[in-house]
Order: C-alpha cells, then sequence, then structure tokens
C-alpha cells in the first residue's frame, strides 16, 4: 500500500509540473546545426518566420527562406528568394500585411541597399532599389505606410531619412542631426501614421535635455516636447521609454538618477497630453517598499533599517546598481512596469553622464527588434553597431522588479524576483513577460532549462523553478540542444514561443534508431496557479 501511495505522489507531482509548464505545439524543419536560425515576427493570426543562408556548394549566392504560421503552428510550405550576390539581411519589419527584408552590400558605412517585399496574402515578392539615402551605421530600419525609415549615425550625428517606396523620394528629419544628440528610442504609429524620436541632448550649462519629436510620414515635424529639467535641478533622466498613444495621451517612462554620478534615484512617468504639456511623477524607494525582496531575508532586515535611517535624515537613498526600464505594459486599470537591476564590467567601462560607457545595455532586443546584427549563426537579433558593441562586456543581473500602477499615478503594489547575480554577455532585457492586470509569469533560459517566477497580485507565488525542455512525440528524444541559439518570448496571453536548434533522436519506418537535426518553434503555455510547494519536513 505504502510503495502504491509513492508512486501515485510521484505522479501527482509530475502532473503537476507539467500543468505549470505545457509544451502543447510544435514546429521543426530539418536544418543544420551550422545554419542560421530562423527570426520570427507576430503577424495577425500566427508568425512569420525567416533567414537568410546561402546557397548550397561552393557559391556567394545566398537566399532568402520564409513560411508562415497560425497560432497552432500550421506552416506553409517554406519559400526562397536569391538575394543578390554579396548581399546580406540587415533589416526588417512588418507592415499592412507586407514583410519587408532590407539587404546591404559592403561595409557598416555602404549605401547599396535594396528591399524585398513580400505579400503575406499570396506571398508574392518584389525588390525594390534604396537609391540617395545617406551611408550610415545603420541603427533601426522600419517601414511607416509605405515609406522605409532608417536611422543611424554618420559623421558621429545621428540622422534619420525616410525614404518613400513608391516615389522613390527621400526626406531627411530635421532637428536630430547634431553632434550631442543621441536617439534613444523610434518608434512608428501606423494607425495614427507618425514617427515618435525621443532623444537626449546637453545644452551649453552640460545639462541634459529629453525631447519627443513627432513627425508624419513625410518627416515634417508636427510636435515637440522638450523635458528641459526634473525638479530637482541634481536630479536627470537616464533615459526613457515612450508608450503607444491611447486616448490622446502618452506616457514616458523610465529611470532617473544624479547628474554626473552613477547614482539612479528611481523610476520617473511623464504623462503628455494631445498639446504637448506634461507633468511628472517621480517614484524612489519610499514608493517601492518591497523593492529589495529579492534579499535574504538577514539582508532584506539590513537594507530596510538603512533606508530607514536615510529617509529620517530626509535624503533619497541612491540605488547602487544600474537600473533600466525594460518593458511598460498597458492595461486598462493602469501599467506594469517591468526594471532590470544589473551591473556590468567592460574593457573601457567608466562612468560617464550616470550611465555606463557602453550604452548597448539600453538596447532592448524585443521593444524593436528590427536589426538583425550580432552571429550570423544563432540569428541573433537587436543590437545596432553603433551602441559599441565591438567589445564585449560582462553583465551580472541582480534582480526583476516590477510596479502596478493605477491610472491615477499611485502605486498599487510592487515586487522584486532574485536574479542570482546571473552572469551573461548579453546585456538585453534578461526575462519576458506575461501580465494579465492580476498573473504575472516571468521567464527566461538558463541553457537547457526553462526557469519560472510567478506574481499574483504582487505577491510572489514562486520563484525561479526550473523546467526542462520537452518534446511533443512521446517515440522522440533530445539528443542536443544548441543553447547558444536559443530564443524565448513571449508570444500571446499566456503562451510563450521557444525556438532554436536540437538534436532529436527517433526510428524509422523500418525500426532502426537515426539522428535528425532540426530548426524548431514549441509553443509554450504557462499556469502558475498549479504550482504545488514541496511540504517541509
Amino acid at each position: 500500500m505504502k510503495k502504491f501511495y509513492n508512486l501515485f505522489f510521484l505522479f501527482f507531482i509530475q502532473t503537476c509540473c507539467i500543468g505549470q509548464v505545457m509544451f502543447v505545439e510544435r514546429f521543426e524543419t530539418e536544418t543544420k546545426f551550422s545554419d542560421n536560425n530562423f527570426m520570427m515576427m507576430n503577424r495577425p493570426g500566427g508568425l512569420i518566420a525567416f533567414r537568410a543562408i546561402p546557397e548550397k556548394g561552393f557559391t556567394i549566392k545566398s537566399k532568402l527562406q520564409f513560411f508562415r504560421t497560425d497560432y497552432q503552428l500550421n506552416a506553409t510550405p517554406i519559400k526562397e528568394i536569391i538575394l543578390r550576390d554579396g548581399y546580406e539581411l540587415i533589416g526588417y519589419d512588418l507592415e499592412e500585411g507586407f514583410f519587408y527584408a532590407l539587404l546591404q552590400k559592403g561595409t557598416t558605412l555602404s549605401d547599396n541597399r535594396y528591399i524585398i517585399e513580400i505579400n503575406l496574402k499570396n506571398d508574392e515578392a518584389r525588390e525594390i532599389n534604396i537609391t540617395n539615402v545617406l551611408g550610415m551605421e545603420l541603427g533601426e530600419f522600419l517601414v511607416l505606410n509605405r515609406k522605409a525609415v532608417f536611422m543611424g549615425i554618420t559623421d558621429l550625428r545621428p540622422v534619420v531619412q525616410i525614404f518613400d517606396l513608391e516615389s522613390n523620394n527621400v526626406f531627411t528629419v530635421q532637428g536630430i542631426y547634431s553632434k550631442d544628440a543621441k536617439i534613444l528610442q523610434l518608434r512608428k504609429d501606423s494607425e495614427l501614421g507618425i514617427l515618435d524620436i525621443l532623444i537626449s541632448k546637453r545644452d551649453q550649462f552640460k545639462m541634459k535635455q529629453v525631447s519627443v519629436l513627432t513627425f508624419d510620414e513625410f518627416g515634417n515635424k508636427i510636435r515637440e516636447v522638450a523635458i528641459n529639467r526634473l525638479e530637482d535641478p541634481s536630479m536627470e533622466i537616464v533615459e526613457g521609454i515612450l508608450t503607444p498613444i491611447e486616448n490622446f495621451q502618452q506616457n514616458l517612462i523610465g529611470p532617473f538618477g544624479q547628474r554626473r554620478r552613477e547614482a539612479f534615484q528611481g523610476v520617473f512617468l511623464t504623462e503628455i497630453n494631445e498639446f504637448g504639456e506634461y507633468k511628472t511623477k517621480y517614484y524612489t524607494l519610499e514608493d517601492f517598499p518591497n523593492f529589495y525582496n529579492y534579499l535574504s531575508e538577514k539582508a532584506k532586515v539590513r537594507k530596510l533599517r538603512q533606508l530607514e535611517r536615510d529617509y529620517d535624515k530626509g535624503r533619497i537613498p541612491s540605488i547602487r546598481s544600474v537600473m533600466s526600464t525594460r518593458e511598460v505594459i498597458d492595461l486598462d486599470q493602469g501599467m506594469l512596469i517591468y526594471n532590470d537591476l544589473f551591473t556590468a564590467s567592460h574593457p573601457r567601462y567608466f562612468p560617464r553622464d550616470g550611465v555606463y560607457a557602453n550604452t548597448i545595455y539600453r538596447s532592448n532586443p524585443f521593444y524593436n527588434p528590427n536589426m538583425m546584427y550580432g552571429d550570423p549563426i544563432t540569428g541573433y537579433r537587436g543590437y545596432p553597431r553603433y551602441h559599441d558593441s565591438r567589445e564585449e562586456g560582462e553583465y551580472k543581473f541582480i534582480s526583476a522588479h516590477f510596479a502596478m500602477i493605477d491610472n491615477s499615478g499611485k502605486v498599487v503594489w510592487d515586487n522584486s524576483l532574485d536574479l542570482d547575480t546571473y552572469t551573461t554577455s548579453n546585456p538585453g532585457k534578461f526575462g519576458k513577460v506575461s501580465f494579465d492586470g492580476e498573473k504575472l509569469h516571468y521567464l527566461y533560459l538558463d541553457k537547457n532549462e526553462i526557469i519560472m517566477s510567478y506574481i499574483r497580485n504582487g505577491e510572489v507565488i514562486f520563484e525561479n523553478e526550473p523546467y526542462e525542455l520537452e518534446l511533443i512525440d512521446e517515440n522522440e528524444r533530445i539528443r542536443e540542444t544548441q543553447d547558444y541559439g536559443m530564443q524565448l518570448t513571449w508570444w500571446f496571453d499566456d503562451y510563450f514561443l521557444l525556438s532554436g536548434k536540437q538534436r532529436i533522436r527517433f526510428q524509422n519506418e523500418s525500426g532502426k534508431e537515426e539522428i535528425k537535426e532540426v530548426f524548431f518553434m514549441t509553443k509554450i503555455k504557462v499556469d502558475g496557479d498549479q504550482f504545488v510547494p514541496e511540504e517541509e519536513g
């Protein structure tokens, strides 16, 4: 009887684990480990996946491969387009039922470019030559209402140009080209037909100014909001994320800190109305009582006592590590702000303007992931070259912090998750989040395991639970997973998408064991409510 009970208990625990992270659908296609990974972009009804790979044999020719899937990962046949000799895929975007691939030949400053436009209704493709666009170190590429937008660096200055895909006219956006200016964000709004550019620069008194410039699709400026300085002149904005325009209002959110020092103070939230008027709220550690929940109990008690002493003396405590706002999720009842805390080391590290010299960490590969730079084998995406990515840094992630802010600006709850100083050379957004206003699932990859944490109504239910990768077909086994090429992203609702390459062991029709190399995409459903904690004993 005891043996039966133990077996039942083991089955029960395994069933619960399956219920928390479920591998529900899978697509795979045979490929070699040395081939580029497919990259994916969301489209209405599913995904488009694509990659550029060399033709087989001794040839310099390459081809663009692409296919579409629905939400169940049912895929169309893979189609191919031969690329011009010597051209590489460097950017991509989706717009109004069309997929755009940007190809470039030569060095980073080359102006030899063309675009492949693919109609996703019938997969018909056509080539569009790009003429009269500056040779620039390209940072971002997107398409807005049949206008290609190029953002980059030329002569050490930022530049944005718009190329009309119909008329071949080129428009240079004014007010951007300045020696001291830096573009923090480029955001398109296809419905409104506008382009938002968030820039920062310093005036003659070395005071930092952050401006939101809004242009139409022809490069005409229709709005400028200059945030000259914060309430406390010793403080300044470090970086920011612009949210979409909703009900004629837009928010700019990010960390702020002390001028000329590497001392972060908290998060600012600037509300901008339709007339360009704005007001700013500031959130410091006093507003985030659970900011240090990732610490051990003893360390947290010591930290809270230290904070209380600072509050009693009227001081605003500083945040010693780097604080970077990674994502803002808008909901009817408010917004969720997700921040990463980490430290960085770099061959050329030194403090500058309150941030690290290697400002690559500002890039967010899943906020606007339209540039394909980096290792061509992994298909890694997201880091423009002008962000000083030529020297690899080391980043130790300390914690992920979340704050739920209601529509009146009040902090409903905040909490943090321990990332255990996870060390990586990837400075981008650490984890992937799904949030419905109540349930927050936080996932990241650790080699060949999925690590999940779960917060419900602001309370941490569990954190850093590991889950092994699984196959859908019970008759197959994972022989090897290429861990450095894996990608995990949030897809929709409580579904995530895992992709990469694996070697799979299976039996062929004659019963003989074989090994196949595949690129795969797996749809994963998560449900933290299925978690059953182990009993202490």
